[in-house]
């Protein structure tokens, strides 16, 4: 008898809750459009540069970029590892896409690792 009156109240607990929460019916709550406006942004102006010479690793690299509104222009340059400077002048007129010119030039006193590289070891038993 004790589990019935249990079972009994457990029903009536659970009838409440979803009466009080509820579940969702379109039905019973109007219905809402969101309407998504464009996001509309200001003019952007920026420029920037900076230049990395590493004589402890070897990495010389570097970047300058300027953009007004839908103008964007810059280049940048590092050195290869096969001692030839690599300089990439871009430019982006509005929905042009990035456009690129590429030079390789070599790098005077640039000395290459030695290709026969050979080092001693020794075992010792």
């Amino acid at each position: 008898m004790f589990l019935k009156i249990v079972g009994i109240l457990g029903l009536v607990v659970v009838v409440c809750s979803q009466n009080h929460y509820g579940t969702h019916n379109d039905a019973q709550h109007d219905v809402v459009h969101y309407h998504h406006d464009e996001e509309h942004h200001g003019p952007a102006h920026y420029e920037y540069h900076y230049d990395v010479h590493d004589d402890h690793t070897g990495d010389v690299h570097g970047q300058h970029e300027a953009r007004k509104d839908d103008s964007t222009h810059g280049e940048y340059y590092l050195i290869d590892a096969d001692g030839h400077k690599r300089t990439v002048k871009y430019h982006v007129e509005g929905k042009s896409g990035f456009i690129a010119e590429v030079h390789r030039e070599p790098v005077k006193g640039f000395h290459d690792a030695p290709l026969n590289f050979h080092h001693k070891f020794e075992e010792k038993y």
